[in-house]
């Protein structure tokens, strides 16, 4: 599997993740599939919920990478994909790092854009300029909003235009360089702003030598770590549970086949026993007939030996047959 902690996000724009693939899927038929946009250079299947486990998933998923990272950007554009009854998910693979720890595993279809924390006085370049900044990256924007002088929200008609602006990290506006990240919690989000605002409507009346002097609340900083703690707690439940969901349903799966075949086993060794039995009634009543016709008929001797002979045979297979079955059940 791709590891997005050791790759940078220039070796990651080579990758893309193909999700909710049909249960049993080949690997050469997901290659056929894709064929039209050239060949893979790299190729993760992942079939089962752990690497030593023996359960599989409902619907694999595959991580896929081209020599050309503009082929990314066709398979990204011509969504939506289907294969049989399953329609694809699929998603640009973006680094893992300690400042955005949950960006590769979460899609969203809003951003923020901030000023440099290092700078807490930079303001946001006008709203026209940021608009044009986002037109490469693609996607209609949906909505646009500025927090505060230094936070804009943004959202797109798709999650794809977030992937790419975190990827394409660092971001300049002109000279100044500004932040962008997946919004994971709006809510949060404005709680943080309304936060600061306030603490600054309660310093208006302080003198402005000691405002300039002073350094910012550290209280925001520790209500900021409590909310990004908050937010990767609640996507690990989220991923927890959906990985959960996935082992029920494949071990379901697994049970419910595995009593049919056991069913079906019994009945055949049912049916197996019951021919036995017939054909060793049979048997006893050839062997009645044949000691019959030595006493009466001498000359259909034999007659009976061959009728004999062959309904041992036919008992002689049933028993056979009856004992592997068993040994297989």
């Amino acid at each position: 599997m791709v590891n997005s902690t050791e790759q940078t996000a220039e070796e990651l724009r080579h990758y893309v993740r193909i999700e909710n693939l049909p249960y049993g899927i080949a690997a050469k038929d997901i290659s056929m599939y894709f064929k039209p946009y050239d060949r893979f250079t790299r190729f993760y299947l992942k079939r089962r919920v752990a690497k030593d486990s023996q359960v599989l998933l409902t619907h694999p998923r595959v991580t896929v990478a081209y020599d050309n990272p503009d082929i990314v950007d066709e398979i990204m554009m011509n969504r939506p994909y289907q294969i049989g009854d399953c329609k694809l998910f699929l998603r640009r693979c973006l680094p893992i790092s300690k400042k955005h720890p949950l960006e590769a595993f979460v899609t969203v279809r809003k951003m923020i854009i901030r000023t440099k924390t290092e700078h807490p006085h930079d303001i946001l370049p006008d709203d026209m300029s940021i608009i044009e900044y986002l037109s490469p990256a693609g996607g209609k924007i949906e909505y646009f909003e500025r927090l505060d002088d230094q936070t804009v929200l943004v959202q797109f008609d798709d999650y794809d235009p977030v992937d790419i602006c975190c990827l394409s990290r660092p971001h300049f506006i002109g000279s100044q360089e500004i932040e962008m990240e997946k919004c994971l919690d709006e809510k949060l989000v404005r709680a943080s702003i309304e936060k600061k605002q306030l603490n600054h409507a309660s310093n208006i009346d302080t003198d402005s030598e000691a405002v300039s002097t002073t350094s910012p609340d550290p209280v925001l900083s520790i209500d900021d770590h409590i909310d990004q703690l908050r937010a990767t707690y609640s996507q690990m439940t989220s991923d927890a549970e959906h990985h959960h969901q996935e082992l029920v349903a494949s071990l379901s799966a697994e049970w419910e086949q595995t009593a049919k075949e056991r069913i079906r086993l019994e009945r055949l060794a049912i049916d197996c026993k019951t021919e036995c039995d017939r054909l060793e009634n049979e048997n006893r009543y050839y062997q009645k007939l044949y000691s019959e016709s030595l006493r009466e008929k001498p000359d259909v001797q034999n007659e009976g030996e061959a009728k004999l002979s062959d309904a041992y045979q036919k008992t002689r297979n049933a028993q056979q047959k009856y004992e592997k079955l068993l040994q297989n059940h």
